[in-house]
């Protein structure tokens, strides 16, 4: 599956789960019918989640407002982030240990 296709098929399931009222039995059978067809390591993890966690969100509107509004940055922009970012300084700080040993092991 391309993305341009993952992307279609995730606006589809993020237009029943914002309807009103939602059809949540439609949103998690949408969400496992992809969730089958998806390759685990081209994906991004924010779209597994959002898959995995589709029965959470008809309970918990603000950890599905959380997830939707990954999901819809990458649906809308193909972009999405599954990681933390590291400031300048902390990579600066690792720079400056491995510096540091290396002087260290070389005395």
């Amino acid at each position: 599956m391309d993305m341009d296709e993952l992307r279609s098929r995730l606006a589809a399931i993020l237009a029943v789960e914002e309807a009103d009222p939602t059809d949540w039995l439609e949103v998690e059978r949408l969400a496992s019918q992809l969730q089958r067809e998806l390759p685990i390591d081209a994906t991004p993890e924010a779209v597994h989640r959002y898959l995995d966690d589709a029965d959470i969100h008809s309970r918990d509107n603000s950890y599905g407002a959380r997830q939707r509004q990954d999901v819809r940055r990458y649906v809308d922009h193909g972009e999405y982030d599954d990681g933390i970012p590291v400031p300048w300084w902390g990579c600066a700080l690792v720079l400056l240990g491995a510096a540091g040993i290396v002087k260290w092991l070389l005395m």
